[in-house]
């Protein structure tokens, strides 16, 4: 058994009748069905489309139609949620090619829809449709049985670099760090899933602890979008399928194997089996280790004395009662520093459930340079449970110049989740002062750079210099930042400077000469 982290994708599709419109090639490209090509009907598969960068953060599934045809007969596909995403790297199970590998980081929409019931074995073709515009036509080939599904690792909430690594927990052969809590539900990673209003299918999961074992299934739970003001922040949540299943009370704290298995159409696949850990949070001082929060993601590990880390713990409940009484631990021998976060996701997700991951932001601190290491803490549930494993870092006195990749103006593209953000706030009459549609825009690509930016010096150069305030940084998603052209700038040749900076200090600049093609 192959246990990958979960790429999602997607599909839907349409015939198309005018022969102008089978002349053009659409921009809309299905790239693969995902998780792997075969499928049984119920199962909830999913197809990555590109072509739709430009079309913002959230998209409704009315927008796609989807047919599926087998023998001249056709008949549309239920899609139930469609989704942004960033993938690496084509998804593989079982040795199932996909339709289109591809390398590097890429931008989908992931388009999740439920293979209609009434298909027999063999191939049958996937036809999609974007508000009318067809994409291109690619099978699907129909099995009697559902593959073994894929099983993923834990989530992190991060808006760092995608090519940040990964801290996964100290796991070895089939364990993946799943820690559930005994007597509560828990969010399970499995994909494909199965379709919830479908009796005939289903997502079955067995825990087998010596020789005590318990049966359950798990529940498709739809999540409906919505969209969330934070300040000057608009937070997007597309709708999304969450798979849940309720843990057995019976179970003993401590090691337990989960076995994972789809029924469709009335058939059960073969099983995913991994090992997890069963833990309690009301006899957390049994097995403290267990209960303790964990750090899957720490971002950078060498960072400049005075700029920020992020930080990425895989449950919630690790940090319960009170996740805002969280802090940083910076140590270095036997000197030891607290740090509060300066901002956590904890602060605006608590209604998300006790299994989101939580991010932190911190500033690291200038008593302590060279090799350290950090922890997260939360004081409320004291040392044994409430602290992290350290994890090492290095920290630099002088300022880190940031890795200026590429510079541009933006595209509609990167505007897109901008000017929909700002589009929803003017429909509720609010402000949003990140994005002004009369204003031109540059898209930084840098690596290394201050999340906060207050710690982030950018200098336009045409003649005059020109630096920007703080509030014309309209976007920091992971590795890229848009900010507002200033209006001094003129059509031809600019140089863009950038810089880390703390208080006096700043980096040694990188720089980039672009083009501004037309005027304000």
């Amino acid at each position: 058994m192959k246990l990958n982290s979960l790429v999602l994708t997607v599909f839907t599709t349409l015939a198309f009748a005018t022969t102008l419109a089978a002349q053009q090639p659409s921009k809309v490209q299905v790239v693969r069905v995902a998780p792997y090509d075969k499928a049984v009907p119920g199962q909830i598969m999913q197809l990555m489309v590109a072509g739709l960068e430009d079309t913002g953060p959230m998209m409704p599934a009315t927008d796609f139609e989807l047919t599926v045809s087998q023998d001249g007969i056709s008949q549309p596909a239920k899609i139930r949620t469609v989704t942004k995403m960033l993938t690496a790297s084509a998804p593989h199970g079982d040795g199932q090619p996909t339709n289109a590998p591809t390398t590097g980081m890429r931008s989908f929409q992931s388009v999740n829809f439920v293979v209609p019931p009434g298909l027999h074995p063999g191939g049958a073709e996937l036809l999609l449709a974007y508000r009318g515009e067809p994409a291109n036509a690619v099978t699907l080939t129909v099995v009697e049985k559902p593959l073994r599904p894929m099983v993923g690792n834990l989530s992190v909430v991060t808006i760092g670099p995608p090519s940040a690594p990964l801290l996964p927990p100290k796991a070895q052969g089939r364990d993946l760090g799943w820690r559930l809590e005994r007597g509560l539900t828990a969010r399970l990673f499995v994909n494909p899933t199965t379709d919830p209003d479908d009796p005939n299918s289903a997502v079955l999961v067995h825990f087998q602890q010596g020789d005590q074992s318990f049966d359950t299934k798990a529940r498709v739970v739809n999540q409906a979008a919505r969209v969330e003001n934070r300040n000057r922040r608009v937070g997007f949540f597309p709708a999304r399928d969450i798979l849940e299943v309720d843990v057995p009370a019976g179970l003993a704290t401590g090691p337990v194997e989960v076995s994972i298995r789809l029924r469709a159409n009335g058939q059960e696949g073969d099983a995913a089996t991994l090992m997890a850990t069963i833990v309690d949070a009301t006899r957390s001082a049994e097995a403290p280790a267990a209960n303790a929060p964990r750090l899957l993601l720490v971002t950078p590990r060498r960072v400049s004395a005075g700029l920020g880390l992020l930080l990425s713990v895989d449950y919630q409940r690790t940090l319960d009662p009170d996740p805002t009484q969280t802090v940083a631990v910076i140590e270095q021998g036997n000197a030891r520093y607290l740090v509060t976060p300066e901002r956590s996701s904890a602060n605006f997700e608590r209604s998300q459930g006790p299994d989101v991951p939580v991010l932190f932001f911190v500033r690291t601190t200038r008593e302590i340079t060279g090799p350290a290491r950090i922890r997260i803490f939360n004081q409320l549930r004291g040392e044994q449970t409430g602290m992290s494993e350290p994890v090492p870092i290095e920290i630099v006195a002088e300022m880190l110049a940031p890795e200026l990749i590429a510079v541009r103006e933006s595209s509609e593209s990167d505007l897109a989740p901008l000017r929909q953000m700002y589009e929803l706030q003017s429909r509720a009459g609010r402000p949003f002062p990140a994005f002004d549609p009369r204003s031109k825009y540059v898209t930084i690509q840098v690596k290394g750079i201050d999340y906060n930016p207050k710690y982030v010096l950018i200098t336009f150069a045409q003649g005059e210099r020109v630096t920007l305030a703080p509030g014309a940084f309209s976007s920091f998603t992971g590795e890229q930042i848009i900010v507002r052209l200033p209006q001094e700038i003129k059509p031809g040749s600019v140089k863009l400077t950038i810089r880390n900076r703390d208080g006096d200090r700043l980096s040694t600049p990188a720089s980039k000469t672009f083009e501004v093609c037309c005027t304000h």
